[in-house]
């Protein structure tokens, strides 16, 4: 069903939307954004990640470079 590279999600938007108390509208939105910006493709019921360091970019917003700290993180 899934890898590190694939998805098998035959769900329609509509669905993923009532799943996610979302419209439709703004879930169509949110999948052709990811569609042109080009971190996945969406085909034959399949989500494919062609980049998944982009895609965790683009959803969370997750920078690591506060990882690296110098010092305690608490004083």
């Amino acid at each position: 069903m899934t890898d590190k590279t694939r998805l098998s999600l035959s769900a329609a938007q509509y669905h993923l939307a009532d799943a996610l108390g979302l419209s439709v509208v703004h879930v169509n939105r949110v999948l052709r954004h990811l569609r042109d910006d080009g971190p996945v493709t969406f085909r034959k019921g399949h989500v494919i990640f062609n980049d998944i360091d982009r895609l965790r970019e683009m959803m969370a917003g997750f920078d690591t470079a506060y990882l690296d700290q110098d010092g305690p993180l608490l004083r």
